[in-house]
């Protein structure tokens, strides 16, 4: 009796384990570890016409079938307009933010309130479910004079990563300014928005990133 009592008590212990575990890899992976056992992982892109022209960065054909992609994206929008239209975001079950933010916010403010516009951003986003954040390093974009100011908001972005739990970076800004190829990522005729080439970067950074490969 006491040799069956015993035995049980290590069948509890050895399932408890499972609950118990604790991962020190990045958020990045988050999905694709602690997620495993998810019938439906729910991914929202909140971004702006970059997400939107290119169908959400092609994400949906791209990952496999157990992922479900919801994009939002909205041309012209910044963080301030998604602050004012936050509350649509609220009514969307969702595992995983992708936030594509910043361009307009370069040509409409600057740097000015993009730290602070951004964390309110996050933290509605966080206070009703328990998701994670992608927090995206745009392209700096072939236009010169919002070049820097959208570098320095890249940087603003990986300060508040260290800052918040749960919150990653996709670091699209490094994949594009590294590039060689031959044919340009931008079309002559339009320095903010990238050729087939450059959204399928993205899409392929994107999509690693969530993979955590």
């Amino acid at each position: 009796m006491k040799q069956n009592l015993f035995l049980a008590c290590i069948v509890v212990i050895f399932l408890s384990f499972p609950n118990c575990y604790h991962s020190d890899k990045p958020s990045g992976q988050y999905l694709s570890i602690l997620g495993a056992n998810v019938m439906t992982r729910k991914i929202t892109i909140v971004g702006d016409s970059l997400a939107q022209w290119s169908d959400g960065f092609g994400l949906r054909s791209r990952l496999p079938a157990e992922f479900s992609v919801t994009d939002v994206s909205v041309a012209g929008y910044t963080t301030e307009d998604w602050l004012q239209n936050k509350d649509q975001l609220n009514r969307i079950p969702t595992d995983l933010w992708i936030l594509e933010l910043g361009t307009n916010d370069a040509m409409a403010y600057g740097t000015n309130g993009y730290e602070s516009r951004t964390l309110d951003l996050i933290n509605f986003l966080q206070s009703n479910q328990i998701s994670i954040v992608y927090l995206t390093l745009i392209p700096r974009t072939n236009m010169t004079s919002i070049k820097e100011t959208i570098r320095e908001n890249n940087e603003t972005l990986r300060k508040i990563k260290l800052q918040k739990e749960k919150v990653d970076i996709v670091d699209i800004e490094s994949i594009f300014e590294s590039y060689q190829g031959e044919i340009p990522l931008y079309p002559i005729s339009d320095p903010i928005h990238p050729n087939q080439i450059g959204y399928d970067l993205m899409g392929e950074t994107y999509r690693k990133k969530i993979l955590g490969i």
